[in-house]
This record gives C-alpha cells, structure tokens and sequence, in this order.
C-alpha cells in the first residue's frame, strides 16, 4: 500500500470478502446436498430417526445459516473495501500492495481492525477457560452417549443449548450437571469458530501467514466437532491445539504455527550438527583403520 494509505488494502478486503462468498455457497450448497442425501437414505428406524432428528434440527440449519452469514459479511466487506478506496482518494493516498503505513505484507506493518479481537482471542486467561470447557465437554457428552447406550437414559433431539440426554423415568444423579457441561463445550466449539476465523480474517488482511494457518485450523478443527460421527475425534484434536496455543502464548510466540516452525527449525540443526559430527567421526575412524592396514 503506497503512503498516505489509511487503513486496510482494499484488494486485500476484496480477496478476503471473494473467499467468504465462496465458503458461504459451498455451505449452503453442502447443506442441500447432505440434506438430499439424507433424505433419501434408504434407513429406518430408532437411530435413524434420532439421527434425522439431529440433521434437521441441529446441524443442517447450522451449515445453512452459517453461509448465509458469510455471504452477507462478504458484501458488507467488499462496500468497505470501496468505502477504504474512496477515503484514502481524498486523502491523496494509492492503492499499491503491502500493510496499512507503508509496511510490507509479511504482518509487520499496522494491525488490522481485527487486530483488538485476536489479542482478546489470544488472552491466556480466555485460552484456559475454553480449553477448560472443550475438554470438560468431550468428558460429558462421552459419560452421556455411554449411560444412553447402557439404557439408562434417553438421546434428546439436537440442537446446540439443548440438553443431549434425557431421563427414562428413573432418577439419574448427575444427569442435569453432564448436560450443562455438554452444553458448555459446545458453546466453547462456536466460540473456538468464531475465534478461528477472525484469526483467518485477520491474517489474510494482514499478510501474516501464521496467523492464516492458526485460523483455519481452529475453525476446521471446531466446525468438525459439530459434524456426527467424527465429531468427538475433532473435538479431542481441537483441544490438543488448543493446548499448544496456550504453550506458544506462555513462551511469547506471536501464533502457534511459529511455535512449531521454530521447533522444526531447531530439530533440523540439531540433526544437522550430529551428521556433521557423525560424518567427521566416520572418516577419523576411516583414516585410523585405513593408516593401521597399511602400516602407516
């Protein structure tokens, strides 16, 4: 972005409002086609009809809203990419490439606007206690999907702050604090969604590449733990990320991918110097054998 720019680069909002266009038809044409499919699924009967259950009331309306949301946003974005152009015109500034003030793209320039919520994002004290409540949750929903399969209790029709099991007439203690725990970690996956792509957002506005992987992953990692079936393998993966955010932010990395590009940087040279050391101490053995033979 050329000098006297003030704020974000408005091909960079373009770009960034084109991907959430995209993302937003693929979930809505996913969410028709999975429906369709699962509409016509040739199976009956009490699974099937729990888990139909689940589709119509959770997950489809979900994925479909969730579209919608971003192609919307999409549009407001692409208006303040317009807005942006316009105001750094009458300011007499360009629209050249690079960060806000005249840094490069690499994410060292000015912060974005989203800049405020990934550092709140990024707080180890929020980082904690959504970790807390993930893991508490994966814990819950497990103890609640085994005590269902034992008979003891009832699987609810989903939906995201709705209890997930229910009683069969006996008294089950305990039962009320497991769904409130569940319903807890669930809120802590959309709050793990939402971080996760203001990180992507803020990223792609920014140039910064780290901040682009830290925000996919969290977003796929807890889109994924909503999805059934693979939904409880994503979600002890997220919370396993979720766990090196935290160590990243304790040892003052910016983003958790640096945290591991440097350990793989510190790997490589450690297994560098012992080939070196290997290789000098295979010809010093060579040379010692070699000079034995021959007398020398």
């Amino acid at each position: 972005m050329a000098d006297g720019m003030i704020g974000a680069d408005p091909e960079q909002l373009r770009d960034l409002a084109k991907t959430m266009a995209t993302s937003g038809e693929t979930l809505t044409q996913l969410s028709s086609t999975l429906h369709n499919v699962i509409s016509r699924a040739q199976w009956n009967g009490p699974d099937s009809e729990m888990f139909r259950g689940r589709w119509n009331n959770g997950l489809r309306l979900t994925l479909h809203d969730t579209g919608a949301t971003l192609t919307q946003q999409s549009a407001a974005i692409k208006a303040q990419a317009d807005e942006q152009e316009q105001a750094s015109a009458d300011t007499g500034g360009g629209t050249g490439g690079g960060a806000p003030g005249g840094g490069s793209s690499g994410g060292d320039g000015a912060d974005s606007p989203l800049q405020g919520l990934v550092d709140a994002n990024g707080n180890p004290i929020y980082q904690a206690g959504n970790l807390f409540a993930s893991a508490t949750g994966i814990l819950a929903s497990n103890l609640l999907g085994k005590m269902v399969d034992a008979g003891l209790l009832r699987r609810m029709p989903w939906s995201l702050l709705s209890a997930e099991a229910g009683q069969l007439g006996q008294y089950v203690k305990g039962t009320q604090l497991l769904n409130g725990l569940s319903m807890v970690g669930r809120a802590a996956g959309v709050l793990s969604v939402i971080g996760g792509g203001v990180q992507l957002a803020n990223g792609i506005m920014t140039g910064d590449t780290n901040q682009i992987i830290d925000g996919g992953v969290t977003t796929v990692l807890a889109v994924g733990s909503f999805i059934p079936v693979v939904g409880p393998a994503f979600a002890v993966a997220g919370v396993a990320w979720a766990g090196l955010g935290m160590l990243s932010t304790s040892l003052g990395y910016g983003s958790t991918s640096e945290m591991i590009g440097a350990g793989a940087s510190w790997v490589g040279d450690k297994v560098s110097d012992g080939a070196e050391w290997l290789g000098k101490e295979t010809a010093n053995v060579a040379k010692k054998a070699w000079g034995w033979l021959t007398g020398g």
